[in-house]
């Protein structure tokens, strides 16, 4: 018997085409908009992230396609990265990161596995 929906396995293709994995963090993050009289600062909570980007519940999310500065707290430091936006809405903001600094992408991949070596052993259903 076939119990796979459609929406299920549209689902896993996407998670699969994923060129990185994701992984939980809830941590704050601050997002820097550009304008040409300054810029408007967001703040809000990461979701997930991943080496190539990460989502995050904001307070007035951006539009899709805007260039922006993100700042996260991981492991007792900051990290700046620049990103653009590449979805939005009042629930999830997702983001991929642009020309990642080495520094930033080492502290994310510090930060990955120590969420693996601490996350909960996975209980079968």
């Amino acid at each position: 018997m076939h119990t796979q929906t459609r929406a299920t396995t549209a689902v896993q293709q996407y998670e699969s085409e994923r060129r990185h994995p994701r992984f939980l963090l809830s941590s704050p993050v601050s997002v820097r908009q550009p304008f040409r009289s300054g810029s408007r600062l967001t703040r809000g909570i990461t979701l997930e992230i991943s080496l190539g980007g990460l989502s995050a519940v904001l307070c007035g999310p951006p539009p899709v396609g805007e260039r922006v500065s993100l700042r996260l707290k991981l492991q007792n430091s900051a990290i700046e990265a620049p990103a653009i936006v590449r979805h939005s809405s009042s629930s999830r903001t997702g983001f991929e990161f642009l020309n990642l600094p080495p520094q930033a992408q080492h502290r994310i991949e510090s930060c990955i596995q120590r969420s693996l070596l601490h996350s909960w052993p996975k209980q079968p259903v």
